[in-house]
């Protein structure tokens, strides 16, 4: 497969196969990994948001994205009518999950980016309603006028000191996201202010920011490349310390020290910003062949039925559905003849 036939793999799978639940009471949920029998293990509001997001940007199949679009909302709204749901909802056997002690500021964000682009796309009308119940609690992510990555559920609960727990470089896409309702309504004022703070602090970081878990380093680039076009430079400077550990087939860390594991999310993040950079022709982007090596590590990852594994290095090779959409988006731009196919605020 070239990276045209794989992305169109990958669409087919995402809009057809089991990535979003068709049936039950989580009918219009959206999966996030596969188990060995095809079974989706879990739904959840973040990845929703990606699916919503990805489905604003693609441009064929108006009546049925729409439909895919409607579902995710109506689930959404089910959802949202108690409250923030649960991080990570299972639907077989539950398992203890320190994710579901908290809510998190970053999840609701890409929920907000994808309502909102789903809406502008003209996919669905706006969610009143949702949009009110996620603004209320996104507000509750603001502490003294800032934002905070997380809130407890339990004030005793103990989280593991994780990227996803510290406020760090990653939310600046939480922040981009967040500010996209501003596209379909308005903000609170304190809400509003709290993100263009995060903006104005992160997103000169870029060209002196290390490279730490690679996973968030390209989260912090994806909201790099929504922020002033001046922060650019600075992002390709960030990326090329990136891809200075591509093992030579395109293939990427989980991190500077963990060189054994190498995601397909990462591959994909990577491409995405990369294509962006080159397009616009900013000083430092990735060279064709960097780029090339990138798109071909995730076509050989890509099944024939178009399924994509987090690893697929670990037997069985499981799908996964937030990685087959970052492909999807990175090998449908890498194919595209047109510049104007790689508007960066349509990066999942």
């Amino acid at each position: 497969m070239n990276s045209g036939q794989a992305s169109a793999a990958l669409r087919r799978w995402l809009l057809d196969g089991p990535a979003q639940l068709r049936a039950g009471e989580h009918a219009g949920g959206v999966a996030g990994s596969l188990d060995a029998d095809g079974r989706a293990a879990y739904v959840y509001v973040e990845i929703t948001g990606y699916y919503l997001h990805w489905l604003a940007g693609l441009d064929a199949d108006a009546a049925r994205r729409a439909t895919r679009a409607r579902a995710a909302i109506d689930w959404c709204e089910r959802r949202f009518a108690a409250g923030a749901p649960a991080t990570r909802i299972y639907l077989h056997d539950a398992v203890p999950d320190w994710r579901n002690q908290a809510t998190f500021l970053f999840d609701l964000a890409m929920l907000a980016g994808g309502i909102a682009r789903a809406v502008r796309a003209g996919l669905v009308e706006a969610p009143h309603e949702l949009l009110a119940r996620l603004t209320a609690e996104l507000e509750r992510l603001v502490v003294d006028g800032a934002l905070t990555p997380l809130r407890r559920l339990d004030a005793a609960a103990v989280l593991p000191d994780r990227w996803s727990t510290r406020f760090d470089r990653f939310e600046l896409k939480a922040a981009t996201r967040v500010l996209m309702l501003q596209e379909i309504g308005e903000l609170p004022a304190g809400l509003l202010e709290a993100c263009r703070r995060c903006v104005a602090q992160r997103a000169p970081e870029a060209a002196q920011a290390p490279v730490e878990w690679l996973h968030p380093t390209l989260y912090f680039l994806e909201g790099v490349l929504a922020c002033d076009r001046a922060h650019w430079p600075g992002a390709a400077a960030l990326l090329q310390r990136v891809l200075a550990f591509d093992d030579g087939a395109g293939a990427l860390p989980e991190a500077p020290e963990s060189s054994a594991v190498r995601r397909s999310d990462i591959i994909a993040q990577a491409l995405r910003v990369g294509l962006v950079l080159r397009r616009d022709d900013v000083p430092g982007a990735p060279t064709p062949a960097q780029l090339d090596r990138l798109a071909q590590a995730l076509v050989l990852r890509v099944t024939p039925a178009g399924a994509l594994a987090f690893r697929p290095d670990v037997q069985p090779p499981l799908p996964n559905v937030w990685c087959a959409m970052f492909a999807e988006q990175a090998l449908r731009w890498h194919a595209a003849d047109s510049a104007a196919a790689l508007a960066p605020g349509l990066i999942v």
